[in-house]
């Protein structure tokens, strides 16, 4: 029989050093559970990794995800597994993704932001600060 605390730990190991090949800072955290950080995989993006792998994790949702793939591979998009549980609040989903997806995902929100071309009342009120700008150095420049 396998220990079941080696291989959970075991499993830690292995998401932290993908993350760490994605160039994340991610640790196993040794004292998940006891100390404050409660997450299974220390890391520097601010999310509580609970790392799960064996027999408890249901086979359904893999079936899910499985069928979420065929049918991605047909409409050329990501495949995710929507998931919400009864008794759960009626706004409260899961979300099960390739890991390269969200890893896609993550290094989007760390972009700069940039000004979408329909946010037209954000490009007026830059505009305007442009224009007082512009006058204000013309006036501490004489």
């Amino acid at each position: 029989m396998v220990n079941s605390k080696k291989k959970g730990n075991h499993w830690e190991n292995v998401w932290a050093k993908w993350l760490r090949e994605k160039g994340i800072s991610a640790n196993r955290n040794s004292s998940s559970g006891a100390g404050v950080v409660k997450s299974d995989v220390t890391n520097d993006i601010d999310i509580n990794f609970e790392v799960k792998a064996g027999k408890q994790v249901p086979k359904k949702v893999y079936d899910f995800y499985e069928q979420s793939e065929r049918d991605a591979i047909m409409t050329h998009n990501a495949p995710y597994v929507v998931m919400h549980r009864d008794g759960r609040p009626e706004d409260e989903f899961m979300i099960m993704m390739n890991c390269y997806d969200w890893l896609d995902l993550w290094r989007k929100a760390q972009e700069p932001k940039t000004i979408n071309s329909d946010d037209r009342e954000l490009k007026w009120q830059l505009k305007i600060i442009k224009d007082a700008a512009v006058k204000l150095i013309k006036i501490l420049s004489k």
